[in-house]
């Protein structure tokens, strides 16, 4: 028999200049608070961090907005930047400024909420 599995996904699609790109945003309910990882297009985590709310839909408004943040890093002065300023990496690194002021979280930790 084959397995059918079936997962509900939150994707933020972007798009700078020409170039386009996606992250899902995966919340998790640790406690007193929500985990929240922001993957990119191949499952890679670009970051990890706890938004200070109990609410799904609220932390992924946020990761929306540490996302815009991150892209406007990148983006600099207005100009276009280059194909390489938007790979994973580049990405990761302004994703995690923009989310520092956030609570970090490791996903598989053990909390003792």
């Amino acid at each position: 028999m084959i397995r059918i599995d079936i997962r509900p996904r939150f994707v933020l699609d972007y798009t700078v200049g020409l170039y386009g790109g996606s992250v899902e945003v995966v919340t998790r309910d640790i406690g007193a608070t929500i985990g929240t990882e922001i993957l990119d297009a191949n499952g890679g985590r670009l970051c990890a961090y706890r938004p200070g709310t109990r609410y799904s839909d609220r932390a992924k408004e946020i990761a929306e907005d540490h996302l815009r943040e991150a892209l406007g890093m990148l983006v600099g002065g207005g100009s276009l930047p280059p194909v390489q300023t938007l790979l994973p990496e580049a990405l990761a690194t302004a994703l995690r400024t923009a989310v520092s002021g956030e609570q970090q979280w490791v996903p598989g930790e053990e909390d003792s909420w």
